[in-house]
């Protein structure tokens, strides 16, 4: 009876504390695992919103470049219109042809608007700047029994 005591209470003893080991191992490995996958999904959020970036950058440096091309076509010409009105303006003789010519002027200058405009908004919408990708709660530690 005595042995019999024993053996169960050491086969006891090492079923507690041989469980306790083996499932603390299972434990690191669950949580070192889920730190790789943390730092590989934060690296790739990191990867994606940097090249989100990078692509809305060089979208707006392109819109821009694209606008200036047109507003300094659009100030040439109107420039160049203003100076036909004034000097035809300055040709005419009577104050009904000088109306006409100036009514003319203006006629073709808001012409002159509306295509700038409507150049403008055939270039699109740069779109939106990339927002920053939400932190991830780092995985918790597993708390040790030794």
């Amino acid at each position: 009876m005595n042995r019999r005591f024993i053996t169960v209470s050491l086969l006891t003893a090492v079923a507690l504390f041989g469980s306790t080991s083996i499932s603390h191992a299972d434990a690191k490995s669950e949580y070192k695992a889920s730190i790789e996958a943390w730092k590989s999904s934060t690296q790739a959020a990191k990867t994606s919103y940097k090249s989100a970036v990078t692509a809305y950058k060089a979208g707006k440096k392109s819109f821009a470049t694209s606008k200036k091309v047109i507003m300094d076509k659009y100030k040439a010409d109107a420039a160049a219109l203003k100076a036909r009105t004034a000097e035809a303006v300055a040709a005419a003789t009577t104050e009904e042809a000088k109306a006409a010519l100036r009514a003319a002027g203006k006629t073709e200058l808001s012409a002159l608007s509306a295509a700038r405009d409507a150049a403008i908004a055939a270039l699109g919408s740069i779109g939106t700047a990339p927002t920053k990708p939400v932190k991830q709660a780092k995985p918790v530690k597993p708390a040790s029994n030794s």
